[in-house]
């Protein structure tokens, strides 16, 4: 039996997933080391109205700073944050091949993390995009994608007949929804037999389900399809970190499903859009970064450059504008903004009247600046980063993410041999089930 401040040192892990009914545990320990990850799935507060929670807060809460963090949105871990201050930060990871972790790298965490498992030990390719023809019918209804799902079903059934899948477990994870997981999971079963799927431990799940869980190979479902127009903006913290989640549970290998042209269906700085280039060239953020830090004149600029790009915005360093050069000037593609980096031994306090005089000779030319300073950056790194995504939102220059390449390499045709047997086999099982023509309309299998 637990006695009331008997147990010395509380362990909460996956504190980011858990509300505040978890401060229990606070309540119960002299000491709590609280373990998570403010980048993965938050609490989502269901079955609570906005409401009754705020008359709540305002009734009991009044006197307690920070009242309304106590809304069942935000996490023990958040909490543990707003309280203690300071945080380790763990950096080496042992999960994902280099490639696949990539994205989550660039997407949450400034780059930071440093990736420690060997490539050649785990299937290859470590990266598969799967586009779903646009003559296969895809379609999205509601949170469904009836097509999409029997694809990465298939896809399933014919990876687990491949020598080299033996023995690798296996997963689904929706990026929208719960309904999609579901029929993921209904149709799978029905190929495959619950006896396989559950000695391979698969299952469908979103985000949330997955967080803290892993599988050998993971197919992701988009979900969504193309209408004939660029689709709603995807790009709120919610969703960025269940796109997070969900590009990281793969330790060999990484599917994506869908049907998009992200040049034509999805807009710039859409994770959806972000996710595709990453499938389609996992580097491209870490060429920009180096190519641009071989530019900088200091330490100070490549770590801004850094986080900038790691954020994904598109910048260029040290940028000649007739005889004056910018230390680094941020662009969506439309519009661009200067960044100037204050404080070290190319900005020292006494040339600060020269750089303002060269601000406003280029501002009278149309320039914008943020200018920062090196003692504030160094003070507060995270504050202060914040606080130059929101100078650049206000200056309507938002992320636009890498350059994505128009074309996939499976229409391409750089696609490997085992990836084309699985792509076969699917397409014979689409067929033997009814769900395919005999053919597809194009007269062959996309990988033939």
């Amino acid at each position: 039996m637990i006695q009331l401040g008997h147990i010395d040192l509380w362990v909460m892990g996956r504190a980011s997933q858990a509300d505040v009914t978890g401060l229990l545990a606070w309540y119960l320990g002299t000491q709590v080391a609280v373990v998570g990850d403010d980048e993965q799935v938050s609490p989502m507060a269901v079955g609570q109205t906005i409401e009754a929670t705020e008359t709540l807060i305002q009734e009991y809460l009044h006197a307690i700073p920070n009242a309304h963090l106590y809304d069942g949105k935000t996490s023990i871990y958040d909490l543990a944050k707003q309280c203690f201050g300071g945080s380790i930060g763990l950096r080496e990871h042992f999960r994902c091949v280099p490639d696949i972790i990539e994205f989550s790298n660039n997407l949450s965490y400034g780059g930071q993390i440093r990736p420690l498992r060997d490539p050649s030990t785990a299937l290859t390719p470590h990266l598969v995009e799967y586009v779903v023809p646009i003559d296969a019918g895809a379609v999205r209804s509601g949170k469904e994608n009836l097509v999409e799902a029997r694809f990465i079903a298939a896809l399933v059934s014919a990876s687990i007949e491949q020598e080299e899948y033996a023995g690798k477990t296996l997963g689904a994870i929706t990026l929208l929804g719960d309904e999609q997981a579901r029929l993921i999971q209904e149709i799978t079963v029905s190929l495959v037999g619950a006896v396989e799927l559950d000695r391979r431990h698969f299952i469908a799940g979103n985000s949330a389900q997955y967080q803290g869980d892993e599988r050998d190979v993971i197919w992701l479902s988009m979900v969504d399809a193309p209408t004939g127009g660029p689709l709603r903006l995807v790009d709120s913290q919610p969703m960025k970190q269940r796109f997070n989640v969900a590009a990281s549970r793969a330790r060999d290998q990484l599917w994506l499903v869908h049907s998009l042209d992200p040049n034509h269906d999805l807009k710039d700085g859409d994770l959806r859009r972000r996710l595709i280039s990453h499938f389609r060239d996992p580097f491209a953020v870490r060429r920009l970064c180096q190519r641009e830090l071989a530019r900088a004149e200091s330490p100070f600029e490549k770590e801004i450059i850094q986080a900038l790009v790691s954020f994904g915005y598109r910048l260029q360093a040290q940028v000649e504008v007739g005889h004056y050069r910018i230390d680094i000037v941020v662009t969506d593609g439309r519009l661009q903004v200067a960044v100037e980096c204050d404080g070290d031994r190319f900005h020292p306090l006494e040339k600060i009247p020269e750089d303002m005089a060269r601000q406003a000779v280029l501002e009278r030319a149309g320039w914008r600046f943020i200018r920062i300073r090196g003692t504030r950056f160094y003070g507060n790194r995270l504050d202060t980063l914040r606080w130059v995504r929101s100078e650049l939102s206000r200056l309507n220059v938002e992320p636009a993410g890498p350059e994505v390449s128009s074309v996939s390499a499976q229409a391409k045709g750089h696609v490997s041999e085992i990836i084309k047997r699985i792509d076969r086999r699917a397409w014979e099982i689409l067929r033997e089930r009814g769900w395919m023509a005999s053919q597809t309309p194009s007269g062959q299998s996309p990988a033939k």
